[in-house]
């Protein structure tokens, strides 16, 4: 029998050894290349002050909650946070960071004014087409200028036709869930209004603002020609705006038109509002990596409906989601509320430990016994970038807000450690 040399029994051992530790995947080393992965710490006392908190404070109502460290990518304290809740408005954090993700935060309604055939002394010998999108914001103000563009060609008279091409000829309409008067008509942009509004309205504008001479009948649906049709007038409004008023100011028909924007993108045809249910469904599944079946179910796209559930789990994989890309995380947080400051934070959280430290999106329900719900983030003693949701339901709106503003007060920035929002 040959006698096996200790080298050959040192680098055998060594092998299994290094074998072993790249199968490994526990205890912070990589199952890739074996190495240990230094996890950044929690901070070990908001988790003592949240769980004294969740378990001293009266309940109000049900209450689901998480904190979550966006430095350090852990979880500080999660309760009944897998649970899908009525989230009120905090719904739009998913609209809005849907919207940002599928067009870009660069993205621009685009309202165009074109003309076709040529101009003979102060006659239009051809037509006028007005190409919407989805722009919330274009109202009457908005047409007069962009006709006014005729003005400006020397255009008195138009002999052809006065063609709308719209995305969608009918107006919004109320989810079937809804309440009488949840949908501000008077507050909606033209566009929404439908194809029978925007007619009128644009009569009205060339006949009486503009002053040019039109007949009536020729004003009629249909589809701009690229290439036989010169664009003279445009419009353009960001995304940022609609972006704004719905996490500033909760703005339900701006949340709604992201709905509409989102649910051309799945299909230029159909129902605009489930085609977008459909595109937050597959965000939801694709990007968050999530299973839409356990984490939500959606009805809208602005937290209206009682029947709309999210998890505080699914708003914190947002949060984070947005963090993780510089480019939306710039947008929410120009858009979300600051406590004590402005939008429908304004006048909460005003004591000096919480005023201008938070960001964060409310949402306010008065159904079903009462829905109140506050997500975002804040910096925590650490100066760790943190989130955290919290959703009450069952409950008086004005308990819900109550139980959350001590929360923040007390728990996430209390008096010995405060930390400026950024």
């Amino acid at each position: 029998m040959k006698r096996v040399t200790p080298i050959i029994i040192i680098v055998t051992i060594f092998i299994v050894s290094a074998l072993r530790t790249c199968r490994s995947g526990d205890d912070g080393v990589s199952k890739d290349t074996g190495k240990e992965v230094k996890q950044l710490p929690i901070d070990k006392a908001l988790q003592s002050r949240t769980d004294s908190f969740i378990t001293a404070q009266p309940s109000v109502g049900s209450v689901g909650l998480m904190v979550y460290d966006l430095t350090a990518q852990r979880s500080v304290y999660a309760h009944r946070a897998d649970v899908p809740m009525r989230p009120a408005s905090c719904m739009k954090l998913l609209s809005c960071i849907a919207a940002i993700r599928k067009t870009g935060a660069n993205y621009k309604y685009r309202t165009r004014l074109y003309t076709t055939g040529r101009v003979e002394k102060d006659t239009l010998s051809g037509n006028i087409i007005l190409k919407t999108q989805f722009d919330p914001s274009f109202n009457r103000d908005s047409l007069y200028n962009l006709l006014g563009s005729l003005k400006g060609k020397g255009i008195k008279a138009i002999k052809g036709n006065v063609i709308l091409d719209m995305a969608f000829t009918e107006p919004m309409d109320h989810e079937q869930h809804w309440t009488p008067g949840d949908l501000k008509v008077s507050r909606m942009g033209l566009i929404y209004h439908g194809y029978k509004k925007m007619r009128v309205e644009t009569l009205y504008a060339l006949q009486s603002a503009t002053g040019i001479t039109v007949n009536k009948d020729r004003i009629r649906f249909g589809r701009l020609v690229p290439e036989k049709a010169t664009m003279i007038g445009e419009i353009t409004t960001p995304l940022r705006t609609p972006i704004e008023k719905a996490l500033k100011n909760s703005s339900n028909i701006n949340a709604e038109s992201l709905l509409y924007l989102l649910g051309y993108t799945v299909n230029t045809k159909g129902n605009f509002r489930n085609n977008g249910i459909m595109a937050l469904r597959n965000f939801i599944k694709q990007e968050l990596k999530m299973d839409p079946s356990k984490v939500c179910n959606i009805e809208d796209g602005c937290g209206l409906c009682p029947d709309t559930r999210l998890s505080p789990e699914l708003l914190i994989a947002l949060l984070n989601y947005a963090y993780k890309h510089p480019y939306i995380y710039r947008e929410v947080l120009s858009g979300l509320p600051l406590s004590g400051t402005d939008g429908t934070l304004y006048d909460r959280l005003r004591k000096p430990n919480v005023a201008g430290k938070i960001k964060a999106k409310t949402g306010t329900l008065t159904r079903e016994g009462g829905i109140s719900s506050l997500s975002g983030y804040f910096t925590g003693s650490d100066g760790h970038r943190m989130a955290f949701s919290i959703i009450n339901n069952e409950c008086p709106v004005m308990d819900g807000r109550w139980w959350q503003d001590r929360f923040c007060e007390r728990v996430l920035l209390p008096k010995a450690a405060t930390t400026q929002s950024r």
